[in-house]
């Protein structure tokens, strides 16, 4: 295979309508189509970039010009749409979260490794310098002996935010923690590694609108025996508070609103500046497909399951799974193992 640009399509232009402009402009990646049910926002993004455009997502699928596919719809078809994608031949990177349902997510990492196609998870705070910094910090021990990490995240939605498919079971699968939170819950287990234990409780405080919840709140235990806690809402209505902080026994770091507000460790050696890495999840995905050129199909499989991962795996696709299943409350009719309000629910890895 040459190092041509790799060809891409986007299913679903809300969100995606900013990772089709991701794909038109990194010089490695063509945006050859983008798809999307509804003609008013399908045709000015097709003709903005030049691209083809489809109303049909496995007809897009069906193209030998497209190497991967961003599928950017509700929550509750990423999987169903990825799987068909996949038996394709497409790789594919799915919005957060993954899906609502963990036995659909199960049936797609389980189709990428069938077909040995790249499946990952488009996380963007992984690609900040400044979580990468943090990242670095753990794995080297500055932290010392990691104590706590916390989420405080206060956002405010309007009551037609939630008229659609947005804090429904069935496509949203959650609400301020399994939408907006997610982000956050994510870097935290990227950060802090698996988590073994957690309580919550969750609520709909202020929207007639939400099936799911507007609040929602957590206290985790990690592998390392390190705590969190998390809080989530979509009630506050002031200017946006997105806080994560994490400290152990050597250092401290608090990010308020994705800037550090709090950078502090006890050895103040000089930081190596970091590797070059991807900036968002087109690059990352152009990257991974050439270093899977080279790659055995059970590396990569062994890279779908989370088992392993590798030097150049999309950043968004680890932990997949334990996202979904610590963000936000399910029902029973999901067949997950969720934590209840005020109920224990272990060994969630």
């Amino acid at each position: 295979m040459s190092d041509k640009p790799l060809g891409f399509g986007v299913i679903g232009l809300g969100v995606g309508k900013s990772r089709a402009k991701m794909a038109a402009e990194c010089p490695d990646a063509e945006l050859i189509a983008v798809c999307d049910l509804d003609e008013e926002r399908l045709n000015p993004v097709a003709e903005e970039h030049g691209c083809d455009r489809h109303t049909d997502y496995k007809e897009m699928a069906e193209r030998d010009d497209i190497d991967c596919i961003l599928v950017m719809t509700p929550s509750g078809l990423h999987c169903e749409m990825a799987i068909e994608c996949l038996k394709r031949g497409k790789h594919v990177a799915t919005t957060k979260p993954m899906d609502v349902r963990l036995d659909i997510i199960d049936e797609a990492i389980a189709t990428a490794e069938e077909e040995s196609r790249v499946l990952a998870v488009d996380f963007g705070r992984r690609y900040s310098d400044d979580c990468r910094r943090i990242k670095r910090a753990m794995d080297e021990g500055r932290f010392g002996r990691p104590i706590l990490a916390t989420i405080e995240m206060k956002w405010w939605r309007t009551e037609d935010y939630y008229a659609g498919w947005r804090g429904t079971w069935e496509f949203d699968g959650g609400g301020s923690l399994a939408n907006q939170g997610i982000h956050q819950i994510d870097l935290v287990q990227w950060i802090m590694g698996p988590v073994t234990r957690v309580v919550g409780d969750y609520a709909v405080m202020a929207h007639e609108n939400c099936e799911t919840e507007d609040l929602g709140m957590a206290l985790a235990e990690f592998e390392s025996g390190a705590k969190g806690s998390f809080i989530t809402t979509t009630t506050y209505e002031p200017e946006h508070v997105t806080r994560v902080g994490f400290h152990g026994t050597e250092g401290a770091v608090l990010l308020d609103s994705e800037e550090p507000a709090i950078w502090q460790f006890r050895d103040e050696e000089e930081e190596e500046p970091l590797p070059p890495g991807p900036a968002n999840i087109v690059e990352d995905m152009v990257r991974c497909r050439r270093a899977r050129r080279t790659s055995s199909r059970t590396w990569w499989a062994a890279f779908a399951r989370g088992r392993s991962r590798p030097a150049r795996a999309p950043r968004g696709a680890s932990r997949w799974r334990s996202s979904v299943r610590s963000c936000a409350p399910r029902t029973r009719a999901s067949g997950l193992i969720y934590p209840s309000r005020g109920r224990d629910a272990e060994g969630l890895q």
